[in-house]
């Protein structure tokens, strides 16, 4: 049988796998949708996601590339 110091051991590498887990696949997700965002930004929103130090900063991009990507949705649609 395994010894509980091992087993915290495994346990905290595991959960430190799923946070980097996590954070790759929003990075990944942000880089993809700033390849949507209009020339003029991408530079903006790539910045910002290279000072990201966090997930809790990662989301805050992805919030913003959001809105900018609704922004120019609406205004192709209406034409503006």
């Amino acid at each position: 049988m395994v010894s509980d110091n091992v087993m915290k051991t495994i346990e905290e590498i595991e959960s430190q796998i799923s946070q980097d887990t996590r954070y790759i696949e929003l990075v990944t997700t942000v880089e993809y949708l700033i390849g949507l965002v209009v020339d003029d930004k991408k530079e903006t929103f790539r910045k910002a996601l290279n000072d990201a130090e966090n997930v809790e900063d990662v989301k805050e991009v992805l919030n913003a590339i959001k809105l900018q990507i609704g922004s120019q949705g609406a205004k192709k649609y209406l034409g503006i």
